[in-house]
């Protein structure tokens, strides 16, 4: 069985002087690293194109999709207008077919409408996660998640502006946001921090990661403790397990009647949270969603589902993109040509990664017409 059925939450892992070398990524990647982030506040283009160009590598080679986030420093360290801040790293991250771009020290919904409008000139399509780590951007925060399409939790910065015992509060708020908007939402710093040094955590930072997860985050991140730590492995295997143990006192059934009584009138969405409400009910082993861009996996990955959710796509990139989305394991399959083939790819896929065996049930979600991305409105249950 694929090891990341059994964990819903993703990992984000900070790449750095610790994790350089291939045998080090490669036991972060089988340790279960889900996204690979880089810092582009430290080090050179150079380094960041070889660490990028090695996690594909490996992540190819164990059959492992990861994505990669580039994080620019942004106002940190430029001052201007904003193509002026972003311009250069946005090229290099294009360049590096980035899955991810992470923007720093954003205070107003308004910047993000100024990079996205800069990423369409450029033709580029990427994901764009800002970093709430200012006041203003968390007073801005809900116009914000309308624009991007994920928050990090940036809880370093952000303690620093609105001072340290407002952070919980405010983490909360930010992840409740987010999960009802749909938007995947990353919390991030110092999670396991004495890990840069110690084997093991304290046991406060296992209780911080097991929050964090409770209260909804599709991921957590590891900065120094992969970066510049000791344990780099250790680090993401240690967050696996608290994952998997936080995951079990998760009440699914509670929050997929949350989502559905502030569900929007959209088929799209009504189709997605039904496929999790018949799942449920049915006690299927997996959800098997059908999705061209993406979206179809992320609506049903919204209503938090028990089921591991089987997203397949003939996109690597949208492979990449689900990368960083709960519960969502993204396989890559060769587009259907009818529906009839639509329920036998799906009982390949349960069978291949291991959610099911033969005579189990699944639910499945696909829109007609097939392979048009936005279009969710089937729901199908089928037996392996």
């Amino acid at each position: 069985m694929n090891s990341r059925l059994n964990r819903r939450v993703k990992i984000v892992c900070t790449l750095g002087p610790a994790s350089s070398t291939p045998e080090v990524i490669e036991g972060m990647l089988e340790a279960g690293m889900d996204v690979a982030r880089l810092n582009l506040a430290y080090g050179t283009q150079e380094e960041h194109s070889r660490l990028i160009a090695e996690v594909r590598r490996l992540s190819e080679k164990l059959a492992l999709p990861t994505g990669i986030l580039l994080d620019l420093p942004g106002l940190k360290r430029r001052s201007g207008d904003i193509r002026a801040v972003f311009g250069g790293d946005l090229d290099f991250a294009l360049s590096q077919k980035a899955d991810f771009i992470a923007l720093s020290f954003i205070s107003s919904a308004q910047q993000v409408i100024e990079v996205k409008r800069m990423l369409g000139e450029m033709s580029a399509d990427v994901s764009l996660v800002v970093k709430i780590e200012e006041a203003a951007a968390l007073e801005d925060s809900a116009a914000i998640l309308e624009i991007g399409d994920g928050l990090m939790v940036a809880r370093g910065d952000l303690a620093l502006e609105i001072s340290i015992e407002k952070v919980p509060l405010a983490q909360k708020r930010l992840i409740r946001d987010a999960n009802y908007r749909g938007r995947p939402v990353i919390t991030a710093t110092q999670m396991l921090e004495s890990m840069a040094r110690s084997p093991a955590p304290t046991r406060a930072e296992a209780a911080d990661v097991a929050n964090a997860i409770l209260d909804g985050t599709d991921a957590v991140m590891l900065s120094e403790e992969t970066a510049i730590g000791s344990y780099p492995v250790e680090a993401v295997q240690m967050m696996a397990r608290i994952a998997v143990e936080a995951e079990t006192a998760l009440p699914y059934q509670q929050i997929l009647h949350e989502r559905w009584q502030h569900a929007p009138p959209e088929v799209n969405d009504a189709t997605a949270g039904a496929a999790c409400q018949i799942a449920h009910q049915i006690q299927a082993r997996a959800i098997v969603a059908f999705t061209a861009g993406g979206t179809t996996a992320l609506r049903v990955s919204k209503y938090r589902p028990r089921q591991p959710v089987l997203a397949v796509t003939p996109s690597d990139k949208i492979v990449r993109r689900l990368s960083l989305a709960w519960g969502v394991l993204p396989v890559r399959k060769p587009d259907t040509a009818n529906l009839e083939q639509v329920f036998d790819l799906a009982r390949v896929v349960a069978l291949e990664t291991g959610a099911a065996k033969s005579g189990d049930l699944l639910v499945v979600t696909a829109g007609i017409p097939l392979s048009f991305a936005g279009s969710t409105n089937l729901v199908k249950v089928h037996r392996v």
